[in-house]
């Protein structure tokens, strides 16, 4: 940067002339400090009218390049790193102190320690599996004589003790129907590709191939650790396990499928789905009542009604479970506890366990070093023992009243946009519409009541692989005691230190934790253009989710009922057609985007945009032709909903975003919602034959 006599433009902070750029004066250092902006993370020679992201986002990608041990690098992982460092420190203080009168704290310090004693866990070697190689043991024998109560009670003690869900998963959540009560869900499992695409779409015979011979490695490791190849017998076990779960793969769910609430909503009894199967295979199925009963501990009796999620697949399993060869389970179970507790173990399973998972599919060059690892093992196990202590050292109080005021200013532009949205023609459709806004639910910052770990033994005594089987038994059993009783309207899905936000449409809440609230999402310091571009934008996308496609399916109270008129439905699935038609026309690496998958998430962005860029016009102070540092409020709310999406990622992790993610590719999720708002073109003169505009009529107008 030179100082130059030609451009008289000064700095509006401190009267500085530098060298201008384009329309825009380039400022000095200290004037980029404090503003929630800085120059120095764009790239003004990118023409903003044709790639928004890059002119934004520009020179933080040139100086972050990703680091080897993440397959991506952005805003959100920087500040999970910057959350995950401060753990750290807390937990090496807890460390240093002899005596812990906080019984959690102890915990803790022990958990971390234990995760962090390398030395320990080499000399043990699969040692701690053995409980479990027994119990698998155990179980095929019963498969062998034909003992199908007994087999399917010890597959359900499988997840009960180790938190390893063979074939299928089970859950605790809201009655779809009836928020208020929490039953049992059974869904889609038993897969260890990430995904049933895997098994099926033709790019991905190279990852399908390298997934065999990880899983006869790692079953030749399970006999001989020292071992550097697969040993015969493994790899034709493992050919016949990758079969066994390529059967189970063909009867689920695409992604997109598994979005439908109405499809995935199945209620019944125990004894119905066991019916259901066994008319289906026409003959012996797995007994789903002993199963749930070993992983419960509760009759079918204690249970009620079970929601089935993915019937053709319960189906399925119910099947294969039973009419697979015994030796083929056998393997089949080895393998899917191998995996499950593979980065718990000596060096050599994590290393293979990293080569496959991290380097082969997501294209990830280094593995994390031990301590962020451990890190991840504690929070897991101890997630809001940890956010406790967190949030007393870093939270700050007054961060959430500003949120809350941000959070109600979006609340009143959600409203007046449900009051005026001309194409909802039913008055009784908008007064639902109304209705579930007045009822949304605001948590922020860490939960009124924090989870009770009294029951999660943790002794100096333990290994990590013991510590790790017993906290995934008590998130079980906290899970067992949710079912078949009240819903606990108090229970938070994330911890406070985790950097994201969410809405549950059965809650009718929206969420947010106490790390999100900071830059570049939230900033005291910052203008009201920059709070409202990125924590405002945030706040619309949580709310926005309400009303998505699949949000608006349930009401007020968080039930799935449909309170749309069909004519209104009709028109807003119009509506959302072209938000997905637009989605698939961007591709990644020459693939497009699933625009249906990734519908719900765009519906919620673009909205999520609007309403908060209205929250900003509403306020008192608001004067549209002010500057800071060169930019307009509304200029400078774009650039901070940009800034917030910035992101290097490996081609690898890329590709399997585009098959596993709900949101879209982040420079879509920056860029797309631009393309269909009049507000950003004005602002940055972006017009007709402009790639960020579109034609009205080819825009997205829903909220």
């Amino acid at each position: 940067m030179s100082l130059s006599t030609e451009h008289p433009l000064k700095c509006p902070c401190c009267n500085n002339p530098w060298s201008t750029t384009g329309d825009f004066a380039l400022f000095c250092g200290v004037c980029e400090t404090g503003k929630g902006l800085s120059r120095s993370n764009m790239d003004l020679s990118v023409d903003p009218t044709v790639n928004f992201y890059r002119y934004a986002n520009g020179g933080w990608m040139e100086k972050n390049p990703i680091p080897p041990e993440y397959p991506a690098w952005n805003t959100f992982l920087a500040l999970h790193t910057t959350s995950q460092e401060r753990c750290k420190d807390l937990l090496q203080d807890l460390k240093q102190k002899e005596r812990h009168d906080d019984e959690n704290a102890r915990k803790l310090s022990v958990f971390y320690t234990a995760a962090m004693d390398e030395a320990k866990i080499e000399a043990l070697g699969v040692q701690p599996l053995e409980p479990a190689m027994q119990m698998i043991q155990a179980a095929v024998a019963a498969l062998r004589n034909g003992d199908i109560a007994a087999y399917s009670k010890l597959l359900g003690i499988f997840p009960a003790k180790y938190g390893i869900y063979p074939f299928f998963n089970t859950s605790a959540s809201p009655d779809a129907k009836n928020a208020s009560h929490t039953l049992c869900n059974l869904s889609q499992g038993g897969l260890g590709l990430p995904d049933r695409d895997y098994y099926f779409d033709e790019d991905k015979q190279d990852k399908r191939d390298a997934y065999q011979k990880h899983i006869a490695l790692m079953l030749t490791l399970l006999e001989d650790p020292s071992a550097t190849d697969s040993t015969e017998a493994s790899l034709h076990a493992a050919e016949l396990v990758a079969e066994l779960e390529r059967k189970i793969a063909h009867a689920h769910m695409t992604r997109t499928e598994n979005r439908d609430p109405d499809a995935t909503y199945n209620k019944m009894t125990i004894t119905q789905l066991t019916e259901g199967a066994q008319e289906k295979a026409g003959g012996m199925v797995l007994d789903f009542g002993s199963y749930l009963e070993g992983s419960t501990g509760k009759p079918a009796a204690g249970l009620g009604s079970i929601n089935v999620r993915n019937v053709a697949a319960l189906l399925c399993v119910g099947d294969l479970a039973v009419t697979t060869s015994p030796e083929i389970v056998e393997s089949y179970l080895k393998w899917h506890t191998i995996t499950s507790c593979a980065p718990y173990l000596s060096s050599t399973f994590v290393q293979e366990n990293f080569n496959f998972f991290e380097k082969t599919l997501s294209g990830t060059q280094e593995m994390k070093p031990r301590w962020k690892r451990a890190m991840a093992f504690t929070e897991k196990a101890l997630g809001e023992a940890l956010g406790q202590i967190y949030c007393k050292r870093y939270f700050d109080e007054s961060s959430k009243i500003q949120a809350l005021k941000i959070v109600e200013a979006v609340r009143q532009a959600l409203e007046a946009r449900l009051n005026e949205v001309e194409w909802m023609k039913s008055a009784t459709t908008r007064e639902q519409a109304l209705k579930k806004m007045s009822r949304f639910h605001v948590k922020i910052g860490y939960p009124n009541k924090w989870i009770d770990y009294t029951k999660l033994k943790i002794t100096e005594r333990d290994d990590l692989m013991t510590m790790i089987f017993q906290s995934r038994a008590f998130e079980h059993a906290r899970e067992v005691d949710e079912i078949n009783a009240p819903t606990d309207r108090e229970k938070w899905f994330m911890t406070p230190q985790t950097v994201n936000a969410y809405y549950h449409p059965s809650l009718n809440e929206i969420v947010f934790p106490a790390a999100i609230l900071q830059p570049p999402f939230f900033d005291s310091n910052a203008d009201d253009s920059i709070n409202f571009g990125a924590m405002g934008a945030v706040v619309g996308h949580e709310m926005t989710h309400a009303f998505d496609d699949k949000g608006r399916k349930y009401n007020f109270e968080g039930e799935l009922l449909d309170w749309w008129t069909e004519e209104d439905g009709a028109e807003y699935e119009k509506r959302v057609k072209v938000m997905v038609d637009q989605a698939s026309e961007f591709h990644v690496h020459g693939k497009p985007v699933q625009g249906k998958l990734t519908s719900g998430e765009n519906i919620a962005d673009l909205g999520g945009l609007r309403l908060a860029l209205r929250a900003l016009k509403s306020q008192p102070d608001f004067e549209p032709s002010s500057q800071i540092d060169g930019f307009t409020p509304v200029q400078r709310f774009f650039l901070a909903w940009a800034q917030c999406w910035r992101q290097n990622i490996t081609e690898e992790r890329s590709l399997q975003l585009l098959t596993l993610d709900p949101h879209g590719p982040n420079e879509l999720r920056c860029n797309g919602p631009l393309q269909n708002m009049s507000d950003f073109h004005d602002a940055f003169s972006a017009g007709p034959g402009s790639p960020m505009y579109r034609e009205n009529e080819t825009r997205v107008d829903i909220w």
